[in-house]
């Protein structure tokens, strides 16, 4: 799977080409174990960090937010309220306050993941008894880059060249049929929303003929991910049946 979808995106990623990878499907159809895996059998996630580490020496920041009624909740830190999402020339478009980590290897990130979705919202439907009600983005940013040598000694090497690179790897909310359950109803109406803003997005950028306005503020998941789904950047999606 990530050979197949993801690897091209994160090697454009290294080169200093924004990524971003969607998964994409029905609640229960495997979206969050594609991205994410287990110890024995890592996901797209895990999979994107160890790719990124065996050539070269990335230092990477990661972070883990989720978008539930349009409200941005970070899962590494929940006890944070009012995120917001800001812009400037030198970040570009960024969440904040936002707790942030520094990994290097695949492990470290399955035990972060694994932090965050004890504190993703999930909730009983009529299809699932356990589905996700929310966007989640793992975000990832190289902020260096140094040889091996360079790390343990400083003064005695030559740093790299640095190229920054920011990868959002993404699990949408669970796709289903309307349920008879009030709070459902609310969550499943912003998630059908966000997901059509998406696709209307991605409709306006694909189309050559398109030269309209592109909707970018009218959903929080895709002002944040703007800069990473327009000019210098890549894409590519998982859907799951």
């Amino acid at each position: 799977l990530y050979e197949g979808s993801t690897r091209e995106v994160v090697r454009a990623a290294m080169e200093g080409i924004n990524g971003t990878v969607f998964a994409y499907g029905q609640t229960a159809s495997g979206k969050t174990y594609s991205m994410m895996g287990i110890e024995e059998q890592p996901g797209v996630i895990p999979q994107s960090v160890d790719d990124q580490s065996a050539d070269r020496e990335y230092l990477l920041r990661v972070s883990y937010i989720e978008i539930y009624n349009e409200s941005i909740r970070d899962l590494l830190a929940p006890e944070q309220i009012d995120l917001r999402i800001h812009e400037d020339r030198k970040r570009g478009i960024f969440v904040t306050p936002l707790k942030e980590e520094i990994v290097s290897s695949p492990k470290q990130v399955l035990k972060i993941i694994r932090k965050g979705e004890e504190n993703r919202h999930f909730g009983s439907t009529d299809y699932n008894e356990h589905s996700s009600r929310s966007h989640t983005i793992f975000q990832m940013y190289s902020f260096a880059e140094r040889s091996s040598a360079s790390l343990i000694a400083p003064a005695l090497t030559t740093p790299l060249l640095s190229r920054c690179f920011n990868q959002n790897l993404i699990d949408l909310a669970g796709s289903e049929k309307a349920t008879t359950d009030l709070d459902r109803r609310k969550e499943g109406a912003f998630i059908n929303k966000s997901l059509l803003t998406l696709a209307t997005v991605i409709s306006k950028l694909t189309d050559e003929k398109s030269w309209g306005h592109v909707p970018y503020r009218d959903s929080k998941l895709t002002r944040i991910l703007q800069s990473s789904l327009s000019g210098n950047a890549r894409v590519a999606v998982i859907c799951t049946i």
